[in-house]
């Protein structure tokens, strides 16, 4: 039985209920934040606590407790559900509103699911990605709304692509659930713009200074025909590269010897923390 954390209650996920006026719900008010554990332990807390709270901040609302709250509930949450890793989110929405007060509560959840890993060869072979034009309204801020890359998982299963990459106004920007970098030059160059930070992707760029020229800017379309390498970083997937966009090959078609090299700085960052 799964248990869950809800407006300060511990319960059993199928007993949990939101109001259905929730404004998370009516109007994708709302953010969240997604976290994940190494041998039991939650990787980057503090890193994702903040931008849960700067995330919160961007549009007005205000979470329920404090962060050492927030680790005691998803402390107690891990041992409950007693998976060996652990996929935990964190959810923040707007709530419903109080009668006659015109004030909203919030409603703040947190849960705990079994981490289910990739297969191993999206790691060894790379994956194909596709571009979209389109700009997340709030791009700092980890919001609820993800109806453009809803609406788009058709076009992304009769493509064969694993992500869609958004692209705006000629610039790259970030993928649907993930951050964007490419190898040109034998820099590592990544969009800083109109893009959500991602734990992983902040983890990549402080791992890889001391190996790699780092450039954080803007990142035109027309580059991506002379990158030789691309790769995409998020919690739940870590480094996947891409050896394909829009149906054309990224370098020689391969996963590039530079992104396997951050890829086992990051595993050795990781095995460093057991």
């Amino acid at each position: 039985m799964k248990i869950c954390y809800l407006n300060g209650k511990f319960l059993p996920e199928n007993k949990a209920a939101i109001n259905l006026a929730d404004l998370g719900l009516l109007r994708s008010y709302g953010v969240f934040d997604s976290l994940r554990t190494y041998n039991g332990k939650v990787f980057l807390f503090d890193e994702h606590l903040v931008r849960l709270k700067n995330s919160a901040k961007a549009i007005n609302l205000k979470i329920p407790a404090t962060d050492i709250e927030i680790k005691k509930i998803i402390k107690k949450l891990l041992s409950k559900n007693k998976y060996k890793e652990s996929n935990i989110r964190i959810v923040l929405t707007g709530g419903s509103e109080e009668k006659h007060t015109g004030k909203f509560s919030p409603t703040f959840y947190i849960l705990v699911s079994k981490l289910e890993k990739l297969p191993g060869h999206v790691y060894s072979r790379g994956i194909k990605i596709i571009t979209h034009n389109y700009k997340r309204d709030f791009p700092r801020a980890k919001t609820t709304n993800y109806l453009t890359a809803l609406t788009l998982k058709g076009l992304q299963k009769q493509k064969n692509a694993f992500e869609i990459l958004y692209t705006y106004e000629g610039c790259v920007l970030e993928a649907t659930t993930s951050n964007f970098f490419v190898i040109k030059n034998n820099k590592l160059i990544t969009p800083q713009q109109n893009i959500l930070f991602g734990t992983t992707r902040n983890l990549v760029i402080k791992l890889s200074k001391k190996h790699f020229d780092i450039e954080e800017r803007d990142l035109s379309v027309e580059e991506l025909k002379g990158i030789s390498e691309a790769f995409i970083t998020a919690t739940n997937k870590e480094i996947i590269p891409v050896v394909n966009i829009d149906g054309k090959r990224v370098g020689n078609g391969s996963v590039g010897p530079n992104t396997k090299k951050i890829m086992g700085i990051f595993r050795n960052y990781v095995t460093s923390l057991n």
